[in-house]
């Protein structure tokens, strides 16, 4: 499991754009694993400091998805 701050750290140096994709895989709130691929947009300030991650899931036509800082196992870039 990596820390919110590692997790933070990996986010940042993997950036903001559709050609910056990575793959997560974190606990869902149901307790299940979940594998994703995905990618970030820029975030408006007020999403900034919120314990969740929103990313479009490649795998399901760029929808909008979010993963919780705290529930991630292992996250590269793709």
């Amino acid at each position: 499991m990596m820390t919110e701050q590692q997790v933070q750290e990996k986010l940042n140096s993997i950036g903001y754009g559709k050609n910056k994709q990575f793959v997560v895989i974190f606990n869902k709130v149901d307790g299940t694993q979940r594998k994703m691929r995905c990618w970030m947009e820029t975030p408006a300030e007020e999403i900034k400091e919120k314990p969740y991650v929103p990313v479009h899931d490649i795998d399901k036509d760029s929808a909008f998805r979010s993963f919780r800082l705290d529930s991630v196992i292992s996250l590269e870039a793709s």
